[in-house]
């Protein structure tokens, strides 16, 4: 056989066989369910109002001061230059500005450092005269309620974004959501806006029952979780364990594994 001449029995055929026959193959609806679910549960879950503001606040704390800001024009006028320390010398002083330290809270300097503390005292002295077993069953359920209340947070996230987009003004689910707190210093300015706002929003959505707004917080957070997630699923087809929104119910109840977490 000539180098000219192609070996036949060689896997090449084969190999573009089966190249030729996924190209032309055609994807079936279950299939392209299960691409799109598994492109949705790589996007993640949809990240909270809050987070996206932490995020941006510090990606331009981050940011350096260029030459076109007024002030570092000023000091270069003076003999400034960038990367240099302050002072007569250009050594002695800080090259970096001082770190921006956000606190949401009106507490004095040490208040929740003073918290954190008693009750990290308090769980040693309980945990001196508990037994091993109740420890680690102590350990798990404190694990347990911490997750319980992170998906609760992020279920509210996610139900408040889809009623927004629906035109939907109110949901008594939203008060299960975090409370905002109170900043402690700030720019007045945007403390008006915020309260501006804040009036325009109690003016638009109507007030709900004290008592079915405090039946409604003090139910367990299972069923907080249970109430959100079937509330996401009757309404907008969106499973919160799948971490994916279906097309309607039909699909839903084909593709979804099921009601819990344990199912998924």
């Amino acid at each position: 056989m000539s180098d000219e001449e192609e070996d036949y029995m060689s896997s090449k055929f084969l190999e573009q066989a089966a190249s030729f026959e996924n190209q032309t193959k055609q994807e079936t609806y279950s299939e392209r369910r299960k691409r799109q679910l598994r492109e949705q549960r790589e996007k993640g879950l949809i990240k909270p109002r809050h987070v996206l503001e932490k995020e941006e606040r510090e990606k331009g704390l981050k940011t350096a001061v260029d030459t076109s800001n007024k002030g570092m024009q000023m000091l270069m006028k003076m003999g400034f230059k960038q990367g240099t320390a302050l002072g007569k010398k250009g050594t002695e002083g800080i090259v970096e500005p001082i770190k921006v330290d956000m606190r949401n809270s009106r507490e004095g300097l040490g208040m929740s450092k003073k918290r954190e503390r008693e009750e990290e005292e308090e769980f040693e002295k309980k945990k001196l005269h508990m037994d091993p077993d109740e420890f680690r069953a102590a350990m798990a359920q404190r694990a347990k309620e911490n997750q319980y209340q992170r998906y609760v947070v992020a279920a509210v996230s996610i139900c408040q974004k889809f009623d927004e987009e629906a035109g939907v003004g109110s949901n008594i689910l939203w008060v299960l959501g975090p409370e905002k707190e109170d900043t402690e210093d700030g720019n007045n300015e945007g403390k008006e806006e915020e309260k501006e706002d804040e009036e325009e929003q109690k003016e638009d959505k109507p007030e709900y029952p004290p008592e079915q707004v405090e039946e409604l917080k003090s139910l367990p957070l299972e069923e907080k979780i249970e109430r959100l997630t079937s509330y996401l699923r009757e309404k907008y087809f969106y499973c919160f364990w799948c971490k994916a929104k279906y097309a309607d119910k039909e699909d839903l109840d084909e593709n979804c594994p099921g009601l819990s977490e344990d199912d998924h």
